[in-house]
């Protein structure tokens, strides 16, 4: 795939699908195998990893429904370059490397590395904008 915006959108439902397979994963590890295959009617507490995972997931999501339409509408417009190639690298490796700064509990490399993300979000808002 050669489009930048389109290759950041498949990426980013990547790495979607990872934090919700290690969101999973975290819910077996807890509740057991066949709670997993069943009907997961009753659960135990989440564990501090479980709920944030489940945070993660939550988090990756909300960022994508702004990335995913903004990435969307520069691909239509035809933009690529600059700005845009700057933004859709700053919010993949901003959300490749979240998961692993919340599951470990660090907080302020957290914050840090989600404000990556958004300002590569950002970037594309701007190119965006001032394409007319």
């Amino acid at each position: 795939m050669d489009n930048i915006l389109l290759c950041g959108v498949v990426w980013s439902v990547i790495i979607l699908m990872v934090v919700i397979g290690a969101q999973a994963l975290s819910g077996i590890m807890n509740n057991g195998l066949s709670w997993g295959f069943g009907a997961r009617d009753t659960a135990k507490d989440h564990t501090v990893f479980q709920a944030r995972a489940l945070r993660t997931v939550q988090n990756h999501i909300e960022s994508m429904m702004l990335f995913v339409p903004l990435a969307l509408a520069a691909y239509a417009m035809g933009l690529e370059g600059g700005l845009i190639t700057k933004g859709v690298w700053l919010y993949l490796i901003g959300r490749a490397v979240y998961p692993l700064t919340y599951w470990t509990g660090l907080p302020y490399a957290r914050t840090l590395i989600w404000t990556v993300s958004i300002v590569g979000i950002g970037m594309i808002l701007v190119q965006i904008l001032t394409a007319g």
